[in-house]
């Protein structure tokens, strides 16, 4: 049983999640409430679910790219729980989170290219880059931080393009969406597939691992990042996800 929370965008939410099925679920879509709400919403939910702290098995956290506070707090807070009760940590590039949502929610098209979009101010977006197939998504580029102007060009390169997330508006605004291009409202993250997504292709870390664990920033002039080594094994998605996505349904 994994206990998953997500703070790394204006999502708050936290899921409880078991072999690829949503045993429950609580979030609420608002900016700078994280720090409020997030553990009356774990205590509640677990309460809901007739579950303890010692039942569960690990704690993922969304770690980025996202909210620099957010981030802190989620973090912070899975850190907390974690400790408590000797839980290893999963961390979940927020990107692909998305990505999974976006194939899990029913609204990819087959062959396309999903683009999850997180606001991060000024012109600019956090992107990466993702092929959608029966079996789930695979990412395709780094995660990156870039104006609109040029992720619009980047995706030109990848055929039929679908963006979601908070930074839509200013792709849609920019006017650089063409044929080619899909602006997709209302997808966005969720705590239940930063569970899912940890339960299948995450790296669980120990206590002594996860002492030194930051978010993943990705900003050039913030260089606290998972470390080199580790960002190498947490930035991968499965790709064997038809079946436990109808299953995480039922």
């Amino acid at each position: 049983m994994i206990l998953a929370i997500e703070t790394a965008t204006d999502v708050c939410g936290a899921a409880l999640v078991h072999e690829g099925r949503v045993i429950a679920e609580r979030s609420t879509v608002e900016k700078k409430i994280h720090s409020e709400k997030l553990l009356p919403m774990i205590d509640e939910l677990l309460r809901s679910a007739s579950m303890s702290l010692s039942r569960l098995d690990a704690v993922a956290v969304s770690i980025g790219p996202g909210s620099f506070t957010g981030l802190r707090i989620g973090l912070s807070t899975a850190k907390g729980l974690a400790v408590a009760r000797s839980l290893p940590i999963v961390p979940v590039p927020t990107l692909d989170a998305m990505a999974f949502e976006y194939f899990r929610s029913g609204g990819a098209r087959e062959g396309e290219t999903a683009c999850p979009l997180i606001d991060a101010k000024r012109d600019e977006a956090y992107f990466c880059f993702y092929a959608v197939n029966a079996g789930g998504v695979t990412r395709k580029s780094p995660y990156e931080i870039a104006g609109i102007l040029k992720i619009s060009e980047a995706a030109r390169s990848f055929g039929a393009v679908a963006f979601f997330g908070d930074g839509i508006a200013k792709m849609d605004a920019a006017g650089r969406s063409n044929g080619a291009f899909r602006i997709v409202q209302g997808a966005v993250c969720s705590a239940a597939s930063v569970g899912i997504v940890a339960e299948h292709g995450g790296e669980m870390l120990a206590a002594g691992e996860y002492t030194m664990l930051e978010p993943m920033y990705i900003r050039d002039f913030v260089a606290t990042q998972p470390g080199v080594k580790r960002q190498q094994k947490i930035q991968r998605i499965p790709v064997e996800f038809s079946q436990t996505t109808q299953s995480s349904k039922d």
